[in-house]
């Protein structure tokens, strides 16, 4: 089977690193965690601002919403009608705010580092050398 590509990815820090990036985008999520949070709940919050954050459709969304009422840890779970609020509100802060930026946030981690919690994240951008004369067409 032969698959015509209309877009080439490519791993790229611009305009910055997708870590700031996304912490940044996540403050509304991050805002919400406790004094005393743990590396994997920081983790979670982040992957819930990239599942947002790369969102295509509804189903995407919709699974943020599940995330965020049934499957993060405990006592960050947010109930039904707020999670819907707080997707809402992640969707048009990445629209408002980075809506010039197109990549993809991948491969989110969160680790320690003395007594700071570090981000890490890939992000995947369309390749400005990549030319398809098809998807021109």
């Amino acid at each position: 089977m032969i698959t015509e590509h209309w877009c080439e990815l490519r791993i790229t820090d611009h305009p910055k690193k997708m870590s700031e990036t996304l912490a940044d985008y996540a403050r509304p999520l991050t805002w919400r965690l406790p004094p005393d949070h743990t590396a994997e709940e920081l983790k979670a919050m982040l992957t819930v601002a990239a599942c947002i954050w790369n969102a295509v459709d509804n189903g995407h969304l919709l699974d943020a919403i599940v995330y965020l009422r049934t499957k993060m840890p405990a006592r960050l779970r947010v109930p039904g009608v707020e999670a819907l609020r707080l997707v809402r509100r992640m969707q048009k802060r990445k629209d408002e705010l980075f809506g010039d930026d197109n990549r993809l946030a991948m491969d989110i981690d969160v680790y320690r580092d003395g007594t700071e919690l570090r981000v890490k994240a890939i992000g995947l951008g369309p390749n400005p050398d990549f030319w398809n004369p098809k998807s021109k067409a």
